[in-house]
């Protein structure tokens, strides 16, 4: 049997109406008087290092997805999105806008200052998240959903379709809203194979003119497999009392660090370049300590001081759901402008203000045995029979308590998804 990761995750941002001004423009028109798009024009992304341009807004991304997960941490129990998705779907939003509400937002999202090295970054990026060929599933997606008829720049589709590699659809918000949330959550559906479907209601469309989506789908194999044979129901131990799970069993040779506060073990999956993070604190509550704590420099410190141990690892099996609404997070953040009538998204449209009324998060992480194996075995070493044989001591990692986990590319160490797992039956 293998043990399957599996993560669905998608984003929506509605941009509604503020006032309407005068004067109409063609749908998808340059917009009269073009105005700059945000961050420094001085040169091309074509002539910039792309892979240097992506390290830039990796290491922006992971600035923003910390102090994200510092305000949803705020509440209790099971947490899991992905700052991919949330920032991926706001930078969208970002080419649009201009003045104080782009400067509010490329300060939140930790965007590069310079406009080539921002859309060569995403691109490659992008590209970079969805192999042709893999021994895992990976895949992301961006849609930008326009009412029809609507003036929207062709600057504005140009810089979605080229760097972030999006589809442009037109749909009828106003006259049919049943039908333009079908199709949003159609699209949904087929990017996170049928794990997520009710992304948003015709009540939350009626009076939008542009959405933005994105999606995210990993499902991946773990190097190390874990026996279903070990596989018995254990106490975990929550900060509510305890629950029983069935919680599973491996060891071998894994990258593995520790502190005073925790210990910290890296799962590859196969392929090389993703794996999991598991931060267990050693005090039963100590979870809330550790997310005072984690920050990018945090996860680079550990991830810098991993090293081969043997290790015997018990991790329950869980499975949830998340959905967050976050347009308050996002304002307490530092961006309320663009959730307000103050909001500038001139490079979107010139026919209207508009604003974002609400960013929609949802989230499914499921980790359970999956297929089948002829033969497996972890951590064995072959010695001359000749030679007296020692048993390897196994340093424990038991994840009977509240955990923090962080998904990451390994090559631009760039955090994917984070969580943390507070009670497993929940």
């Amino acid at each position: 049997m293998r043990k399957v990761m599996a993560l669905f995750v998608v984003l929506m941002v509605i941009f509604v109406s503020g006032c309407i001004e005068k004067g109409t423009v063609d749908q998808t028109s340059p917009g009269g008087t073009k105005t700059p798009s945000p961050g420094l024009v001085n040169q091309s992304p074509e002539d910039v290092n792309a892979s240097e341009a992506e390290l830039e807004v990796a290491g922006g991304e992971n600035l923003f997805a910390f102090a994200l997960y510092s305000q949803l941490a705020k509440g209790n129990g099971n947490l899991f999105l992905s700052p991919y998705s949330v920032h991926t779907a706001l930078a969208m939003a970002y080419e649009g806008a201009r003045g104080q509400t782009a400067e509010e937002m490329r300060s939140v999202l930790h965007l590069p200052e310079s406009r080539a090295v921002r859309l060569a970054g995403f691109r490659k990026l992008i590209t970079d998240l969805n192999p042709k060929d893999g021994p895992y599933e990976l895949k992301t997606a961006n849609a930008l959903w326009v009412l029809e008829e609507y003036p929207i720049r062709k600057d504005y589709v140009e810089v979605v379709r080229k760097y972030y590699l999006g589809e442009v659809r037109s749909v009828d918000f106003r006259r049919d809203p049943e039908g333009a949330a079908s199709a949003i959550n159609g699209w949904a559906s087929e990017q996170t194979n049928g794990k997520i479907k009710d992304m948003v209601s015709p009540m939350a469309l009626r009076d939008a003119r542009l959405v933005i989506t994105n999606a995210i789908y990993f499902k991946g194999e773990w190097v190390h497999k874990f026996d279903p044979e070990l596989t018995k129901n254990e106490t975990f131990f929550t900060p509510k009392g305890t629950v029983e799970v069935p919680m599973m069993h491996t060891a071998g040779v894994f990258n593995y660090t520790e502190n005073d506060l925790i210990q910290a073990v890296e799962l590859p999956y196969r392929g090389g370049r993703l794996s999991m993070l598991v931060l267990l604190p050693r005090a039963r509550d100590g979870y809330r300590g550790l997310e005072k704590r984690i920050s990018p420099n945090y996860l680079l410190s550990l991830l810098a001081n991993l090293s081969p141990a043997n290790v015997s690892i018990a991790l329950p099996k869980f499975e949830f759901r998340t959905e967050y609404k976050l347009s308050g997070v996002l304002s307490a953040m530092g961006m309320g402008s663009a959730f307000s009538e103050k909001a500038n998204f001139s490079g979107i449209t010139d026919a209207e203000k508009l604003f974002i009324s609400e960013v929609v998060h949802k989230a499914y992480i499921k980790v359970a045995e999956n297929g089948t194996e002829a033969a497996a075995a972890t951590g064995i070493i072959i010695v001359s029979t000749s030679m007296p044989v020692e048993e390897p001591k196994y340093i424990e990692f038991r994840a009977d308590h509240p955990f923090i986990f962080v998904i990451v590319d390994k090559e631009t160490k760039e955090v994917l998804f984070m969580g943390r797992l507070v009670n497993p039956k929940e």
